[in-house]
């Protein structure tokens, strides 16, 4: 389920509480995706994926995949 914008009140403390529940939200929802990616990049490459095929297939860099399976 992804939060939506918060509708103006006239109180701008509710408004700030509102903000940052969506960011935080947010941030969550962007953990969550980066771990999953993250999980299958290391799943490919115990599973015989190169460095470079892995990155093809998830348009990083193939350094940047060899820092996400050197991070273990």
């Amino acid at each position: 389920m992804t939060p939506c914008a918060p509708t103006r009140s006239s109180d701008p403390e509710t408004d700030k509480r509102a903000a940052l529940k969506l960011a935080a939200a947010a941030a969550h929802k962007a953990w969550v995706a980066e771990s999953s990616r993250n999980n299958a990049i290391r799943f490919a490459a115990e599973h015989g994926a190169s460095l470079r095929g892995i990155a093809a297939g998830t348009g990083l860099s193939h350094t940047t995949v060899k820092r996400i399976l050197d991070r273990d």
